[in-house]
């Protein structure tokens, strides 16, 4: 599960139906301003991915670093990436440590990677909508590339065209979060190249390509697959020297945890204590929409 060089990790949130003890305990375990900030969204589903999110890096970077968990400082970007601010790793002349969490659907993932950038995406293949698919893609229609659109039409049915529109999605996203550039990236730029048809929950795929403004970009690696029947797309820029044990093509399958194992493998930071109001002002509110 953890390796000297990358993690890959997936808790299923939108299942986690936290107890006052449990909530209470995880809002001590998150930095205060990351607390505030989740106790800030309007419907429990939002506010258990975004918890999960930041007890899952907690949990996987202190497992990674061999640091306890409350030893962990973390920051934003300018443009909302996390990134460790402290310890610095000292096996290392610095914190050559770069991770990434998505959360959509019932599921939230992570990736990390040493010595390059790694960026995730994560997307549920569903159709919830009142309006056909086709009319959503009309609305998209700027966000692919014409020979991804025709990817797209050659699959049979809706939900076959759906699932590999989401697949080119989450491919996109994952680059521009490797960047860490936000939402200024024209995500056009970008042409994928599936050389691989379907995406399994038994393998990682690792043979698609992107050209960058109409040039081919070799250095940039994806690792594709399925969680459930969500669709999930890592991207790094392979600029690190390969390991000797580590060949060209071998990729991380991601492992789904327990929510439970992750938060017993977080500790309380220093002054943060139990919140009564916190844990009655999120049970106080939906779980979503029209949801109890």
């Amino acid at each position: 599960m953890f390796t000297s060089r990358n993690i890959r990790l997936a808790v299923k949130s939108r299942s986690w139906n936290p107890t006052q003890q449990e909530w209470k305990r995880a809002a001590q375990c998150v930095q205060i301003e990351e607390k505030d900030r989740i106790g800030k969204f309007v419907f429990k589903k939002d506010a258990k991915s975004a918890m999960v999110g930041r007890l899952l890096m907690r949990y996987a970077i202190s497992k990674m670093l061999n640091t306890p968990s409350r030893a962990l400082r973390f920051s934003r970007t300018e443009k909302g990436k996390p990134y460790l601010l402290s310890p610095i790793d000292k096996t290392s002349p610095r914190c050559d440590l770069s991770f990434n969490i998505s959360h959509q659907g019932d599921y939230v993932i992570f990736a990390a990677e040493r010595g390059r950038q790694v960026g995730v995406d994560v997307m549920k293949v569903e159709w919830p909508r009142n309006k056909p698919v086709t009319e959503f893609f009309n609305t998209m229609e700027p966000q692919l590339t014409s020979q991804e659109w025709n990817e797209v039409k050659k699959r049979t049915g809706d939900m076959g065209q759906l699932k590999t529109f989401l697949r080119f999605w989450c491919l996109k996203e994952s680059l521009v979060k490797t960047l860490g550039t936000g939402i200024g990236f024209e995500v056009s730029r970008l042409n994928f190249k599936l050389r691989t048809p379907e995406l399994s929950d038994k393998q990682v795929t690792t043979d698609t390509e992107v050209e960058i403004d109409d040039d081919l970009a070799p250095e940039w690696r994806f690792e594709e697959t399925m969680v459930d029947d969500h669709c999930v797309a890592v991207a790094f820029q392979d600029t690190a020297k390969t390991d000797d044990n580590e060949k060209p093509g071998q990729a991380t399958q991601f492992t789904v945890l327990d929510i439970q194992e992750v938060l017993a493998g977080c500790e309380p930071l220093t002054g943060n204590t139990p919140d009564q109001e916190y844990w009655e002002v999120f049970s106080s509110r939906e779980e979503e929409p029209g949801v109890r």
